[in-house]
């Protein structure tokens, strides 16, 4: 069996992440799961067939088929047993995908699409896969590629007629509750106060967002405070005490706690190595 595979450098672009792509030529009986995801995922099938269930539903595919995975739901997907699937894939996340995939007219119940007229998603996965290095710019460059992409599905997805009002209000929501993170991430920000803020419940609020990102608020708030500690960490002029009550932690050794759990260094490993 030959596989490939790469992966981002974890950036967060808010509105869209490109989360992994590869190819792989399985051999005959290979499966993967059942098993849920945290993002979206895209399988191109190029040669051969396979076996994709979704929930309840089985679907028998092949060259030309493609099938979506959604976040937080279980598949499982094998390669024939005489003519085993060749395919592509590529998984991303963000605020702005659920609308995409909405518009595109895919979902969890309408998963499979068929596209055979051109290379175009061939092509545009084997270009994000062409940069290996982990590294900002290379997660931005695949990022050029993903958003084509995307909008390709949409272009070839049936047209809807009026705007989803539901898709609409996750996108804008998230976006309010990110945006908020950002700006306060050193106060004592709780799930609960920040679903007050944007006025939705706690459970409303951790579902979207869970959706949106493949991240809990809370995750989200931790992430973004340990991403200002490591530029923080990088000023010398700021003890780790100065930098640990600036990102909104009183307690140092809850501090340190988080932020080596988080990034695998303690904070004094950490400066030393980021000079």
């Amino acid at each position: 069996m030959e596989v490939w595979c790469v992966e981002n450098a974890n950036f967060t672009n808010t509105d869209l992440n490109f989360y992994d792509c590869g190819e792989e030529v399985c051999a005959k009986g290979y499966f993967f799961g059942p098993v849920a995801r945290n993002h979206y995922i895209i399988h191109f099938i190029l040669s051969g067939k396979g076996t994709f269930i979704c929930g309840k539903k089985l679907y028998k595919l092949e060259a030309g088929d493609a099938f979506l995975i959604c976040p937080d739901h279980i598949a499982y997907y094998e390669a024939d047993m005489k003519e085993p699937w060749h395919y592509l894939w590529v998984g991303f996340n963000g605020v702005k995908v659920p609308k995409i995939i909405h518009r595109a007219g895919l979902s969890y119940d309408n998963p499979i699409f068929y596209y055979d007229t051109d290379n175009f998603f061939k092509d545009m996965i084997q270009k994000m896969a062409s940069f290996t290095k982990l590294s900002l710019e290379t997660d931005l460059s695949r990022l050029a590629y993903l958003y084509p992409f995307l909008a390709k599905l949409i272009e070839i997805g049936p047209k809807p007629n009026t705007v989803n009002l539901y898709e609409s209000n996750i996108e804008r929501y998230v976006i309010n509750a990110v945006d908020y993170i950002e700006v306060n991430f050193y106060s004592n920000i709780s799930v609960n106060s920040l679903a007050e803020h944007i006025g939705i419940s706690r459970k409303y609020l951790c579902t979207i967002f869970k959706t949106a990102l493949g991240q809990t608020p809370i995750e989200y708030i931790i992430k973004t405070r340990m991403e200002n500690v490591c530029h923080f960490l990088t000023n010398h002029d700021l003890s780790i005490a100065e930098v640990s009550t600036s990102v909104g932690y009183s307690d140092q050794f809850v501090f340190s706690k988080q932020f080596k759990k988080t990034i695998g260094q303690c904070p004094s490993y950490y400066r030393n190595n980021h000079k």
